[in-house]
């Protein structure tokens, strides 16, 4: 087993070499974990959660929220679900689903937070984006990572979607960004 601590709250948890950043945590998910503690949840979606940090973490972060993580590869939804067991965190429910279209429509989150899936194409991104403000509480905040090179139009969707953005905290390689409702 391998650990990551970001901030206070340490975690336990096993990959594998078919999934996202499988040798551990990776520099933009720790990035946005670093500045994630900030914002106030009791409803939370890890969204593209891969072997499940970003779930595991807030899960971890906040003991009383419900987390919900979705991923659409069933080996991803497996390592989840056990590094949750590993960790004995009970606030978490894993789910398949290809975006949102199996996450049950009356599912709305206080924050969304995702290392989305850039690699699969702009459309990927801003369909998670748009589909995501119907997704949110009132004053939920959607949460992304991103490699700088690509903020701007990541920041263009946000903007357009949500009608505002805003950095929340960058590094040479990664760019925080956040859109609120």
């Amino acid at each position: 087993m391998k650990k990551f601590k970001v901030s206070r709250v340490s975690i336990e948890f096993g990959t594998s070499p078919d999934l996202f950043s499988p040798k551990g945590l990776d520099m933009g998910t720790e990035l946005l974990l670093s500045c994630i503690g900030k914002f106030n949840y009791s409803t939370a979606l890890d969204w593209g959660c891969g072997w499940g940090a970003i779930a595991m973490w807030l899960a971890k972060n906040n003991p009383n929220s419900k987390i919900t993580a979705i991923d659409s590869d069933i080996a991803a939804i497996r390592q989840t679900n056990d590094n949750c067991k590993l960790n004995e965190l009970h606030n978490v429910g894993v789910m398949a689903s290809h975006g949102y279209s199996d996450v049950p429509e009356s599912f709305k989150f206080d924050l969304i937070a995702s290392n989305p899936p850039t690699h699969r194409g702009r459309e990927v991104v801003d369909n998670m984006i748009a589909e995501s403000l119907a997704r949110l509480n009132g004053g939920g905040a959607i949460v992304l990572v991103v490699e700088a090179r690509i903020k701007p139009w990541v920041a263009r969707q946000l903007k357009a979607v949500f009608g505002n953005y805003k950095i929340v905290k960058r590094s040479p390689k990664h760019v925080v960004v956040m859109a609120q409702k």
